[in-house]
């Protein structure tokens, strides 16, 4: 099979609004077969999905945010079949990047093209195997809005965070730390505006069948992936996470506990009271709360949700030899065990010069 490659561009995404890595700048340096698309608006989402899917798209290279990747997997999950998905790179051409940061991709998203491109000239000429992660996303089914794909959703005090992130003028990495300080240090003062953020919420929460028992939540929010932004790597005993599900926690736990003691539980060291920290593979949400999904906010008073985990999908993951020439300080938040290694014969022949 031969490799197509595509480059998607969302243009309104954080690093892209300010260095403006459009197709002129990578039509510098790829084949001349490589199809650059230039995303300014939901239509044009639309029409890179048909271009993915009618041109035999298979390695496809997102440059964006959490919610670039968000919405463009949901739009090619549900036009096409599960198998027919093309192995996928983020770029990190978003203010959030959670997803490049959990899979090693460290560079802009010229240099991480290029890194790609010696790949892939290594491997035409037999020296290197294409690897991939292979990965389900959360398939989050909401009752009001339908079916979405993504890797973190967020509720509670997390969600109330990334609302007021939203609201602020040309915000930036910068102003989500800020925000995480001056909201802790606000509540610690006993700051009155501050204070709402960390109210709790009214929810029913049902972990693969079984009600838990709290009745109001301080938060909840699962993630595929290990690492969150920041040093926030919360999930207990992570290694128990497979394939076939992903990582949970809904904490009842009084704010002042949890501030107290925020970086064990940040780093999951330690189980609040209150909390369920684990590895489900389905969760149903009723909750007095709007919430985010990769970012992207649904601002709604209830929500009625429900998370499982989504199609399989791969993600090309930068070789060791590769990573070491580049100079990559790589660390990964990856189970090494779930990279797995193609040759020739079983994906795709690719001449490159």
């Amino acid at each position: 099979m031969e490799l197509r490659c595509c480059i998607f561009n969302n243009m309104n995404s954080g690093k892209n609004r300010k260095y403006r890595y459009n197709k002129d700048k990578f039509l510098q340096f790829v084949p001349d077969d490589f199809r650059i698309i230039d995303a300014y608006s939901l239509n044009d989402l639309n029409e890179a999905v048909h271009v993915i899917k009618d041109e035999g798209i298979n390695m496809l290279m997102v440059n964006g945010g959490d919610g670039t990747l968000q919405q463009l997997l949901t739009a090619l999950i549900n036009a096409m079949p599960a198998d027919s998905l093309p192995i996928i790179l983020p770029l990190r051409g978003g203010t959030s990047n959670t997803v490049q940061g959990a899979i090693g991709v460290r560079k802009n998203p010229i240099d991480t093209v290029k890194i790609l491109l010696k790949h892939l000239e290594l491997y035409d000429k037999g020296e290197d195997s294409i690897s991939s992660l292979s990965v389900k996303p959360l398939k989050l089914t909401d009752s009001k809005y339908g079916i979405k794909y993504g890797f973190t959703f967020t509720n509670g005090l997390v969600y109330r965070v990334q609302k007021l992130y939203t609201e602020q003028e040309n915000p930036t990495f910068t102003t989500v730390i800020n925000l995480i300080t001056s909201t802790i240090g606000g509540y610690a003062i006993g700051h009155t505006g501050t204070k709402k953020y960390y109210s709790k919420i009214n929810a029913e929460l049902y972990i693969d069948g079984n009600r838990y028992p709290e009745q109001r939540y301080l938060l909840m929010f699962a993630a595929v992936f290990q690492r969150l932004l920041l040093w926030f790597k919360p999930f207990y005993q992570p290694e128990k996470k497979g394939i076939n599900n992903f990582y949970f926690i809904a904490s009842a736990v009084d704010p002042w506990i949890a501030i107290k003691n925020l970086r064990a539980f940040t780093t999951g060291k330690e189980i609040p009271p209150h909390t369920f920290n684990g590895v489900p593979s389905n969760v149903r949400i009723n909750a007095e709360c709007g919430y985010a999904l990769d970012g992207e906010l649904v601002n709604d008073e209830y929500t009625d949700i429900i998370l499982e985990e989504g199609p399989l999908l791969k993600f090309f993951v930068v070789p060791e030899t590769i990573r070491t020439s580049y100079g990559i300080t790589y660390k990964a938040y990856i189970n090494p065990e779930h990279v797995n290694k193609y040759d020739k014969d079983n994906l795709i022949t690719f001449s490159l010069f």
